[in-house]
């Protein structure tokens, strides 16, 4: 993604969701449990959908 694009929203973690992306595409830290990933999802995924709902509305 441009850095036009992403400097007005500072707020949105992407080394984080990159992280993430990571250990569940590889593994890292061995098997993840459904719960945990649900629970990330619920907790994280709103407000990045709000975020993203807003980048797309300008």
């Amino acid at each position: 993604m441009p850095d036009e694009l992403k400097r007005p929203y500072p707020a949105i973690p992407r080394q984080q969701i990159s992280g993430f992306r990571n250990i569940l595409v590889h593994n890292y830290l061995g098997d993840i449990d459904a719960q945990t990933v649900q629970a990330i999802v619920q907790q994280h995924l709103p407000p990045l959908e709000a975020a993203i709902r807003s980048m797309l509305a300008c």
